[in-house]
């Protein structure tokens, strides 16, 4: 258990035995536990296994914010334990649902860190609007849901422990969040396939500010250019324009609505031409690679490393799922 720091209980105690106990077993010399071995979904297993749900049960709730006129619904997945704990907030993709992203929140809040994801409120809705939106979740409403007694994430938030994430039109609102709205305790951006299209931006890119975006940021892209991730605008432009650390890594064969849970996508063939790979996998791998990229970030784990190794991102490049590239 890398979350070290929060209280624990006798049920949390049992769990994280159970754990050491799975982990060792899975790992070819338990005495090494760096050793990688392969997952089902091409990944690894180190110490902590991102590629499984780690100790922490998860329950879901769905709570109301208001942002002076606005008001909207997040999905909030909360771990067990007590203790304020990091909290990571997900932005779907355009007109998609919260519920296309439950297996990251579920991942993420099994491991301990509180996750909050909203609908994307349409194709209506500026851009600007959505970043204004994050940054109020971020910057306002979880400090008061912090130290109100009435609230489920009352004594959970780590307001110093906050980041950021999202997928095609979320990717870029929460990056432009991230460079010029967010507080300073936004510390980690992780993008899937995030896309700085100009319809709907309001004259603002996220390519003209991540020069100066600082934190560490992920890319996590498709290979596969579509409809709805044109290459002028896609994970490779934004890369290239930004401040280090970033990690760029491309997916080969995946397409755009890969990353997400298809099952749940509004309009995934609208996007053309689709991916190649399998979707499961991809959104398996994203889960994973955004998993131990959090957890190095925020609960400690320096053995995922600033590429993403720990996670399984060696193993994915040696079999040829994955390309990297850093700065």
């Amino acid at each position: 258990m890398v979350d070290a720091g929060a209280p624990r209980d006798a049920a949390m105690d049992t769990r994280d035995a159970a754990m050491t106990v799975l982990d060792a077993a899975m790992l070819p010399d338990a005495a090494a536990p760096d050793a990688a071995t392969a997952l089902p979904d091409g990944g690894n297993t180190t110490a902590n296994n991102y590629g499984m749900d780690g100790p922490r049960t998860v329950t879901t709730q769905q709570l109301q914010v208001q942002n002076g006129t606005r008001s909207f619904n997040v999905r909030v997945f909360i771990p067990s334990g007590s203790g304020a704990a990091p909290v990571v907030s997900i932005s779907p993709g355009l007109q998609q649902r919260a519920t296309a992203y439950n297996p990251y929140g579920q991942r993420l809040a099994s491991w301990g860190i509180v996750v909050v994801i909203r609908d994307d409120p349409g194709a209506l809705t500026e851009t600007t609007v959505v970043t204004g939106d994050i940054a109020h979740v971020l910057n306002t409403w979880l400090p008061a849901q912090h130290v109100d007694n009435t609230s489920p994430l009352f004594g959970r938030v780590d307001v110093t422990r906050l980041g950021l994430a999202g997928h095609s039109r979320g990717g870029k609102a929460s990056l432009i969040a991230a460079a010029t709205q967010a507080s300073p305790a936004t510390r980690a951006w992780f993008g899937l396939d995030p896309v700085d299209s100009s319809v709907l931006s309001g004259g603002i890119q996220a390519r003209d500010l991540v020069d100066t975006l600082t934190i560490p940021k992920v890319y996590l892209g498709a290979s596969v250019s579509s409809s709805c991730s044109l290459a002028g605008d896609n994970h490779d432009v934004l890369f290239d324009v930004s401040a280090p650390p970033a990690l760029n890594v491309t997916v080969t064969g995946a397409g755009h609505t890969d990353f997400q849970d298809r099952g749940d996508c509004v309009g995934c063939n609208l996007c053309t031409p689709a991916g190649t790979a399998d979707s499961a996998t991809v959104l398996t791998m994203g889960v994973r690679l955004m998993t131990g990229f959090f957890a190095r970030e925020f609960l400690g784990d320096n053995a995922v490393g600033a590429t993403l190794d720990g996670a399984g991102a060696a193993v994915d490049e040696t079999a040829g799922r994955i390309t990297r590239a850093s700065r």
